[in-house]
């Protein structure tokens, strides 16, 4: 009258209607069948990529750049939206655009080479996906991890955002300004350590050929006269070598905004 076969009436009786289905789903989750269209019939929509699982993926051809930048994104702002709610801090959105060539870029920066960076005029993520596509033709093994540091990198920039750090830039004199832009550069990668721990890959910034990577999108960029009624992050005086390392390894071995005070950041070496 149930319909259940009679095969499997006596594990019914031994072990219960819930334990044959505690089972049953045991056994089809071990075959990548997903429990809900067993036991509903409907096919549940697949979860979205982690990072892992979007470097998985793009390596085994199965997904394009595009999973890892939407999982990045969502990751990381995931991850700062609760460490402000946790300091009950007000987190304002923030909005990532992928764009094809460096002519859609906005906040002014239409045309230049800046490939992923931060907007504070418009709190918007902006990755170059030419620029993108370019890094991973020069970088083929270490390129995808490089632009995820970048995208973290700008969410970084975000937090900074936040917390006002570009106001006072404007009244400092041009050697404190150095100074300060450097830090604030420093936090950054601090910032983009702290969302790599917590996404579960390893100190990126440990991999030589990962740094050449990120330099060589990093460096020698044209933009230093964009407008905007606010510093644009990657126009700012970069931090030395060994300065965004180190800022970078304080927020990959606690990941946590207060890992990335000031007062830990120091002075630029």
């Amino acid at each position: 009258m149930l319909g259940i076969p009679e095969s499997v009436m006596p594990h019914v009786r031994r072990f219960g209607f819930s334990g044959v289905i505690a089972v049953a789903v045991v056994v089809v989750m071990i075959f990548g069948i997903n429990p809900i269209t067993v036991l509903t019939g409907q096919v549940a929509e697949p979860l979205p990529h982690t990072t892992l699982t979007a470097l998985e993926a793009i390596a085994a051809g199965e997904d394009g750049p595009e999973a890892l930048v939407d999982a990045v994104s969502r990751e990381a702002n995931g991850f700062w939206e609760r460490a402000f709610r946790s300091a009950a801090v007000h987190y304002p959105p923030v909005t990532l655009k992928m764009v094809p060539t460096k002519a859609e870029l906005g906040c002014g920066m239409a045309g230049s080479d800046v490939g992923t960076f931060y907007c504070p005029d418009d709190s918007t993520v902006y990755v170059d996906m030419a620029t993108y596509a370019d890094l991973v033709a020069s970088f083929p093994a270490e390129g995808h991890k490089a632009e995820g540091y970048l995208i973290g990198l700008a969410y970084g920039h975000h937090v900074q955002a936040a917390l006002d750090q570009f106001e006072a830039l404007e009244s400092l004199d041009a050697a404190e300004r150095a100074v300060r832009e450097q830090q604030l550069g420093a936090q950054a990668a601090c910032y983009s350590g702290a969302w790599t721990k917590w996404a579960g890959l390893e100190i990126l910034l440990d991999d030589p050929a990962i740094v050449r990577a990120i330099d060589s999108v990093s460096t020698g960029r044209d933009v230093t006269t964009a407008p905007s009624r606010t510093p644009i992050p990657r126009a700012l005086t970069p931090p030395s070598a060994a300065f965004r390392a180190h800022g970078y390894g304080l927020g990959y071995a606690i990941p946590a905004a207060g890992s990335c005070r000031m007062e830990n950041i120091g002075h630029p070496i």
